[in-house]
């Protein structure tokens, strides 16, 4: 009979991470695609950029609110309502080209993707043992990189032209529907209520909040802008463009050394590691442009470092924070990483125009030093 809790809790973790990687492959699909389609009809960037940035928007708006209707209508509905809406909009797009009803598409598969990502990264701390917390959370966020990662290398066999991307785009986030069907009614319970708004939750966990501004942030500028960096520091275009191919390996590949690092040491040592890491590699970046084999080393332990804060931040919520006040503070999470993805790329492109052509590494460099002092004055607390 001991055995059945532990089955039913790795089962809904397959699922669970199944369902954010096939949500991940299709938002990192149906992103590109709509800024293609937008370029073909003559749109000038200033208006893709705005199409681009509401879903973060979304993230920043409805992301406060997840938490009270998780706890009214419960969180299988929310998943099952988010599913659906976000397949519902991402087919809309296919058979519609009116501008203003695109802009409130994206802004509702924005809101979908908040509920499903949220509920998701509660669910999956919720699952994870104690012991192995690191390990768990490192999984997740490696698959879901690469479902982000997996989701533009489609482009390429689909094409960027016609309703085909975007059905078989909505048909991917409907497939995660069968992940939830293996789970049945084994929904996490997040009824609970909070002893945290969102405000006071900044505030007590001061470094999980500066990770997860850290980490979209870094997503939003470095991940857009570095092709853009590449060219200006003379590489090629197909050379630029695979230096976002290095850091998304990093992401992948390093996460799980990072996560088992975590349950053996003092999670907050680990996540300090990375950020200093963070620090450096942003330094190092004008130095290594230029010298091939310094530069995609750099680039892979960089990348997977950075991204490493957001999941040892993820295990260190995990241990601290349960029930309504786990999904309040990923809630908390979610709305800084909006706020990190949405302004992110604004202020790093200004500063590569005021400080040409380093000022996307040297601006990341000081996010990243602040982030670092936080976790050296948590790290002094915690002593």
């Amino acid at each position: 009979m001991s055995s059945q809790p532990s089955q039913d809790n790795t089962l809904a973790l397959i699922a669970v991470i199944a369902a954010v990687t096939a949500m991940a492959v299709s938002l990192s699909l149906s992103i590109p695609l709509v800024s293609l389609s937008l370029e073909r009809r003559g749109y000038g960037s200033d208006v893709i950029g705005l199409m681009g940035s509401l879903p973060a928007l979304a993230f920043l708006l409805a992301s406060p609110a997840i938490p009270a209707w998780t706890r009214y209508f419960g969180s299988g509905k929310m998943l099952w309502a988010a599913l659906l809406l976000a397949t519902s909009c991402i087919w809309a797009l296919a058979i519609s080209d009116n501008i203003y009803f695109w802009f409130f598409l994206r802004l509702l598969i924005g809101l979908s993707m908040a509920v499903l990502f949220l509920i998701s990264e509660t669910w999956v701390n919720q699952i994870a043992k104690e012991k192995t917390r690191g390990r768990t959370i490192a999984i997740y966020v490696s698959v879901l990189t690469c479902g982000f990662a997996f989701g533009p290398v489609l482009i390429n066999f689909l094409g960027a032209e016609g309703t085909l991307p975007f059905i078989v785009s909505g048909f991917i986030v409907l497939s995660a529907g069968f992940a939830f069907l293996l789970v049945g009614d084994r929904f996490p319970n997040l009824s609970g209520k909070s002893g945290y708004s969102i405000l006071s939750f900044i505030k007590i966990a001061p470094m999980i909040s500066a990770a997860a501004l850290l980490v979209a942030f870094f997503d939003g500028s470095v991940l857009t802008l570095l092709p853009v960096y590449g060219i200006k520091n003379g590489q090629l275009q197909e050379t630029a463009v695979l230096m976002t191919s290095a850091l998304l390996a990093g992401n992948i590949v390093l996460q799980i050394p990072i996560g088992w690092l975590a349950d053996r040491y003092d999670p907050t040592k680990v996540i300090l590691g990375c950020g200093i890491i963070g620090v450096i590699g942003a330094l190092m970046l004008p130095l290594a442009i230029s010298e091939p084999y310094f530069l995609w080393p750099l680039l892979i332990v960089w990348g997977g470092a950075v991204v490493g804060t957001y999941t040892i931040a993820l295990v260190i919520m995990g241990q601290k924070f349960t029930g309504g006040d786990l999904i309040t503070a990923t809630a908390a999470v979610g709305a800084l990483w909006g706020l990190g993805s949405l302004f992110g790329p604004a202020i790093a492109g200004v500063a590569m125009e005021i400080i040409k052509p380093h000022g996307m590494p040297f601006t990341f460099a000081t996010i990243c030093l602040i982030f670092v002092a936080l976790a050296i004055r948590q790290a002094l607390r915690s002593r």
